[in-house]
């Protein structure tokens, strides 16, 4: 009979105050929080999904129901949780952490079978090698991202890292066609995660940390949203998962939601030791039709759809875009907008933290950001992304206004370097005209009689030259920077970017400049190539000082004191 408790078995990757990398179980992580810097494992995905277990079961004995049992617990980010608490609550459930018990086994469907015979006597097996539990790894549909493992070699994982996937996957199981039992649907759809980039807070260590994400947990209030009377997490619940649509229950349902229903089969290897190479994986919760996490998912931002579609979420959940850095969406997870845009209620729950003086709005924590990019049930890629959160820019207007600003710049700069079109005002109108890459590949690419350009050749032009990729690239590098510098350029009248604004101004220049020479340094010297270029250079110097004109002046000068 095989055993792993996740109470007492080592499993959780952590890293120490001095750099080093340890595995450490539940009790140990929780009881030893503010001696451990974080909690980190290679894969993003694996990380966040870990700090929601941990939280679930830190809401369920803690709450806190206010602001001021929140302080109790954080004093000053020096505090500890009651671990006499936590230890009785991990005794009582001890039994439900098991990750191979027979009955209850750890985040899975004991009755799930491994294999069930047809009419005629001839058994079928429902085992998928662990590979299908890994979106790093190529199994059915998902490219080989970052491993070279296949369907007809699974591989073999330990109890450890077993666990973690297994959590991981509830939180992030890509939608679409699922082994299934007689009278089951065909397909499943997305876990609660994988649509969106998960935010969050980081503290000096995993006290911190896992404070800064504990969200006010209170019923009467609905805060994070509706809560039931038997919200709970899933290792409470004695009935199984079954293959169903139904909202959750509350925040600590949601947290260990059971997308999927799973099994592991442990098995021994030459040694002796428990490895797991094949699993069973089934349909399992999902959300019903019209059901959105907009206004209940705390990690999340939401973006509106002005026009949705039929079926639509109006309110999805910000993601990552394989072209596209999240900095660039670094507004909408500062600052809400009416029927626009909300924030992450994280963020509003930081924000009332610091309006109660709780934290001071003067303090930076970092924020790190999560997910996946899929399309039609493929992962293309995860991300995992870092950004400066002074807390003020939860709370000032008119310093948000100016990061607006400073963005507006750079995707104007953007947009100088991509395939499309770029307004340009000229006596008082504005008008759409072919940005300066557009006007290359129209110089530069066959016309027909007519005098046109096939679209789609302009598009593969500019896509095999890639500017806009490294402009991007470059201007990520000094975005954090801009970030915690705005905040401290204020003038005495309360305004912001005096000496920030004109140096950023000087980092999209340099950057739109780079990217344009280097994209274009690689042509021959024809003479229609020159000709080309130098048309083309001329509409883009044109309209990149335009934007920038009103910094100009200052530029310099900010450049030396930013």
């Amino acid at each position: 009979m095989f055993s792993f408790n996740l109470i007492d078995d080592k499993w959780i990757p952590c890293i120490m105050p001095d750099g080093r990398q340890e595995e450490k179980n539940l009790k140990e992580v929780l009881g030893q929080a503010g001696e451990i810097k974080e909690i980190f494992d290679s894969s993003p995905l694996v990380t966040i999904a870990l700090h929601r277990l941990l939280l679930a079961v830190l809401h369920r004995n803690f709450g806190p129901g206010t602001a001021g049992e929140w302080q109790t617990m954080w004093q000053q980010g020096k505090g500890e949780w009651q671990r006499g608490k936590l230890s009785d609550y991990l005794t009582a459930w001890r039994h439900r952490f098991d990750l191979f018990s027979e009955k209850h086994p750890f985040y899975q469907c004991a009755s799930l079978p491994f294999s069930v015979a047809d009419s005629k006597g001839k058994l079928k097996s429902y085992e998928k090698p662990m590979a299908n539990l890994i979106h790093e790894l190529s199994s059915g549909d998902n490219a080989t991202l970052f491993d070279h493992t296949t369907e007809s070699e699974p591989k073999a994982v330990s109890p450890a890292e077993a666990a973690r996937l297994l959590v991981a996957f509830q939180s992030f199981a890509v939608g679409g066609l699922i082994t299934r039992l007689a009278g089951e649907g065909p397909s499943a759809n997305n876990a609660p995660l994988v649509k969106g980039a998960v935010v969050l807070a980081k503290g000096k260590n995993l006290f911190q940390t896992l404070m800064l994400n504990l969200h006010r947990y209170n019923r009467d209030d609905e805060e994070p949203f509706y809560l039931e009377r038997d919200d709970a997490p899933v290792w409470e619940r004695d009935e199984e998962t079954n293959a169903q649509d139904r909202p959750p229950k509350g925040y600590l349902d949601l947290l260990t939601w059971q997308s999927r229903r799973v099994k592991l089969r442990p098995e021994q290897d030459e040694s002796g030791q428990a490895i797991v190479r094949r699993v069973v994986i089934m349909k399992g919760n999902q959300f019903p039709d019209g059901f959105s996490l907009h206004q209940k998912e705390p990690m999340l931002a939401f973006r509106k759809v002005r026009k949705p579609s039929s079926g639509q979420d109006p309110w999805p959940p910000v993601a990552f875009q394989e072209d596209r850095a999240m900095w660039r969406d670094s507004l909408a997870l500062f600052q809400s907008l009416e029927g626009e845009r909300a924030r992450p209620k994280m963020m509003n729950w930081l924000h009332d933290l610091s309006i109660n003086r709780i934290i001071p709005f003067s303090t930076t924590y970092d924020l790190s950001i999560m997910g996946l990019v899929t399309s039609k049930a493929k992962v293309s890629l995860w991300r995992h992304e870092r950004l400066p959160l002074p807390l003020v820019y939860l709370e000032d207007e008119k310093l948000i206004a100016k990061l607006q600003e400073a963005l507006d710049m750079s995707e104007y700069g953007g947009r100088l370097l991509g395939p499309g079109f770029v307004e340009v005002a000229i006596k008082g109108n504005n008008v759409r005209l072919p940005s300066p890459m557009r006007v290359l590949a129209q110089e530069l690419l066959p016309q027909d009689q007519k005098g046109l350009v096939d679209p789609n050749a302009v598009e593969s032009f500019i896509d095999s030259l890639s500017p806009a990729r490294a402009y991007w690239a470059r201007l990520g590098i000094s975005f954090n920077r801009l970030v915690g510098e705005l905040v401290k350029d204020k003038s005495a009248e309360g305004e912001y970017g005096a000496t920030v604004l004109p140096w950023w101004a000087g980092e999209v220049r340099l950057a739109a400049r780079q990217a344009f020479e280097e994209a274009t340094n690689s042509f021959d010297r024809s003479g229609r190539l020159i000709k080309a270029v130098t048309k083309a250079r001329d509409e883009f110097n044109l309209r990149l000082n335009t934007i920038l004109k009103p910094y100009k002046e200052k530029e310099r000068k900010g450049g030396e004191e930013a």
